[in-house]
């Protein structure tokens, strides 16, 4: 009997030490936990005790749910700015500081003409330079307000002479670039198939929808925001 006694004792002792063990490898903090780091802590010690083939599993879902701080920079900076397209580019015979120059007071008249008030924070040409070629601009904001601002107006230069050929689009990644190229192809096709080429169905909002229903399509979006 006492040797069962002193097995129960060391087995209750092992059970109490490993959620401890875990906790401080997992949660402890040179700072104060913060509560996902102590529910990440709770449930370690759960698994150990309980499910320890499971714990990798876990382990492997932590990793994969780490934010990238990488990641979220730029998402946080391409959600402030846009892409141009359309403007015209200066050539070999200028300077690399001088078709710079140009680029930015390019995209200072788009702003003049939009009435939009405000300094961009950056103004780059993407890709590499080739003469004779045009590349599109990426012009980041300050803030979003700019952003939003500039996306709303962009329709406005087609009607004004010098820009009816300049577009203005947000800021997107390499998968979304691809998703909306895939989309535009759908239109092209259908405005084909359906319309004899006519100009029917466009991209709007990620969807292939007809022009004539943007005005309440985004009616209702504005009564759901």
């Amino acid at each position: 009997m006492p040797s069962q006694r002193n097995g129960t004792k060391s087995g209750a002792t092992r059970i109490k030490a490993n959620p401890s063990v875990i906790s401080s490898e997992k949660v402890q903090d040179p700072h104060k936990p913060s509560d996902t780091q102590v529910l990440v802590g709770k449930l370690m010690a759960i698994l150990e005790e309980k499910a320890p083939e499971a714990i990798p599993l876990l382990d492997e879902l932590i990793t994969i749910l780490q934010p990238d701080p990488k990641e979220i920079v730029e998402n946080e900076k391409r959600s402030r700015s846009i892409i141009i397209s359309g403007m015209p580019e200066a050539g070999k015979e200028f300077t690399a500081s001088q078709r710079q120059a140009h680029t930015e007071l390019s995209v200072v008249k788009i702003l003049d003409a939009l009435d939009i008030e405000t300094k961009p924070v950056e103004i780059n040409r993407m890709g590499t330079f080739t003469d004779g070629k045009t590349r599109i601009i990426k012009c980041v904001f300050s803030s979003q307000k700019y952003f939003f601002e500039a996306i709303k107006k962009a329709r406005i230069l087609r009607q004004l002479p010098g820009f009816n050929s300049v577009y203005i689009r947000r800021s997107m990644t390499k998968a979304e670039r691809e998703a909306d190229k895939e989309l535009r192809r759908e239109a092209r096709e259908r405005n084909e198939k359906e319309c004899g080429g006519e100009k029917v169905y466009v991209v709007y909002r990620d969807k292939v929808v007809k022009a004539r229903e943007i005005p309440n399509l985004k009616a209702t979006f504005s009564k759901n925001h």
